[in-house]
């Protein structure tokens, strides 16, 4: 699951190896491919549930395809995530009470749990997994500015996932339900397999994301997961930067010999653009 997956692979995502991934890609995630696949296939409903005007008038809003790149300016960026923010946060709270409220946890169905939180998280994920993407190849001023005033909200999001403390609840309880049924279960399907590996892979995510944190460790946690997002976008950024500032000038065309007539094309024209 995108949500579950560390933080460090979310920001990968989050930065070009899109999470989208997201995601939300993206993404070198652990979840279910068979959940994943759902989840794409209720983007558009999704989508359409945004406000109207947004998603019309925003090309990060517009999700039933591939990304509109020739649109998308920095500009678009915060009112997109702040917008999806505020719909992720509300649709999952209606979720974490829902969980709460069930009388027998024991018998909670899998598909009321991780096929709709791939739901709830594709738009978010489809956007910042855009963002990451643009930011790592086609850096400038305004776009840094508009991606690095957005990461902290989106790590923010992505901790209340994974320290949510009905969620892991009801996972927990999934995974006794299929522990309590194997001997009923030898030989379970493709599907079942995926399912469980699902779970599996996400309660231990949200172990490691602190779920079973509490008080100053808790705050603690999250403050380091937060400085780990922003040096980790800084050291893109001054690799991105020292790369593009790099050059080296070959006046000995000697040295050059049996280098491809296309490669030294290449070389010669970047040098002229750079002496312009």
């Amino acid at each position: 699951m995108k949500f579950v997956a560390d933080i460090a692979a979310l920001l990968m995502l989050i930065q070009g190896s899109a999470r989208v991934a997201i995601a939300l890609s993206s993404r070198s995630s652990r979840s279910s491919p068979i959940a994943a696949a759902a989840a794409l296939r209720m983007v558009t409903s999704t989508t359409e549930a945004l406000s109207g005007s947004t998603a019309t008038m925003n090309p990060l809003m517009e999700q039933d395809g591939l990304p509109k790149f020739g649109k998308i300016e920095p500009k678009h960026l915060t009112p997109a995530v702040e917008d999806l923010l505020a719909k992720l946060e509300s649709d999952f709270s209606s979720m974490e009470a829902d969980l709460s409220k069930k009388s027998d946890i024991d018998v909670i169905d899998y598909d009321e749990v991780l096929p709709v939180l791939e739901k709830m998280q594709y738009p978010i994920g489809f956007v910042w997994g855009i963002a990451g993407h643009l930011n790592g190849v086609k850096n400038n001023d305004e776009l840094r500015e508009a991606y690095e005033s957005n990461q902290p909200k989106v790590v923010q999001s992505m901790t209340q996932f994974s320290q949510s403390k009905p969620l892991f609840d009801a996972l927990s309880a999934i995974e006794k339900q299929w522990e309590e049924s194997k001997d009923e279960d030898d030989c379970p399907s493709f599907l079942m397999k995926q399912q469980r590996r699902a779970v599996e892979s996400s309660l231990l995510d949200m172990k490691l994301g602190g779920v079973g944190l509490e008080g100053d460790e808790k705050e603690r946690f999250n403050e380091i997961r937060q400085r780990l997002a922003k040096l980790s976008n800084s050291f893109s950024n001054n690799v991105l930067d020292d790369t593009k500032a790099f050059s080296h000038t070959v006046e000995n065309s000697e040295v050059m010999e049996g280098v491809p007539e296309s490669a030294r094309a290449l070389w010669a024209n970047s040098y002229a653009q750079h002496m312009k």
